[in-house]
């Protein structure tokens, strides 16, 4: 459910785009601070946005600069860091962290198992640092890996689930300004963000006879509901006073988190009329 949360660049302007990369690698700069140069692989665009939509709520100070690193060794990048910025790269740690270790259980894949173990000692710090938002992630995690292993077939139980870890992570610290709009936005988001990852992953989940919780759905039910869905988060999103890089962030959030369910529906829209085609040509 990682990497739906990204910018149309191209529908940025260059200006935009600058910014955008100077969150990211502000990002990578201080995952590289939280856990070693490691952490860096860990590094995903849906903590980007976290963190520059937390820094616009909040107005936090920025720490502008420009570096070089080892993917861009030449020539200096611009990085764009805040307090939200360190959250996000923590938050980003114990996300992967717990990914790992559900990739482990799930499929026993031994690789997930050696990753999770280098940054164990590392989330057990943050743990102790975070204990509402890990102990938010983790519980709705095993709930969600329950529902799914139990076949839930009530979309709505899993999305809520996701949903609830989400809302929670919005919050950097309770009781501070905005704390139940950004709760209610992160649910919404999260909600959102399960049922597009569904969406997106339905053909091959029944091809592979995978858990998918909208197989029961009729297929043509689908984009309705990721309508109405969408609609939900860009109201709760309404209510909060984000200021600068909001044309940013309206660009993620009205167009960039669609780009991989709208790829993949046209890539299987093509396939079809392909194999219509054929079979067509078959029948003469």
């Amino acid at each position: 459910m990682f990497g739906f949360v990204t910018a149309a660049t191209e529908l940025l302007s260059e200006e935009n785009k600058s910014r955008y990369r100077g969150w990211y690698c502000g990002l990578c700069r201080s995952l590289e601070q939280v856990c070693g140069q490691p952490s860096r692989l860990l590094l995903t665009y849906d903590m980007a946005f976290l963190a520059m939509l937390l820094s616009s709520v909040h107005d936090l100070t920025e720490e502008c600069s420009e570096a070089t690193c080892a993917v861009h060794p030449m020539k200096p990048h611009p990085e764009i860091r805040t307090a939200a910025s360190d959250y996000a790269a923590d938050m980003n740690v114990i996300l992967m962290y717990y990914k790992l270790l559900d990739d482990w259980h799930d499929d026993k894949n031994p690789a997930a198992l050696a990753a999770a173990s280098v940054y164990a000692p590392k989330c057990e710090e943050l743990r102790g640092k975070y204990p509402r938002q890990s102990g938010a992630v983790l519980t709705c995690l095993e709930h969600l890996s329950d529902l799914e292993h139990d076949g839930e077939c009530n979309p709505d139980l899993p999305a809520n689930c996701f949903g609830r870890l989400m809302g929670e992570l919005f919050v950097m610290n309770e009781g501070e300004p905005y704390e139940q709009e950004l709760r209610a936005f992160g649910r919404t988001l999260g909600r959102f963000i399960y049922i597009l990852d569904a969406a997106t992953d339905l053909r091959a989940d029944l091809l592979r006879r995978r858990y998918n919780p909208l197989v029961g759905l009729d297929a043509q039910e689908i984009p309705a509901m990721l309508k109405v869905m969408g609609g939900d988060f860009m109201r709760t999103y309404r209510r909060l006073p984000v200021g600068k890089d909001s044309e940013i962030l309206e660009n993620i959030l009205c167009a960039g988190i669609w780009r991989k369910y709208e790829a993949k529906q046209h890539r299987h829209a093509k396939k079809e009329k392909k194999e219509n085609s054929e079979n067509g040509e078959e029948s003469v």
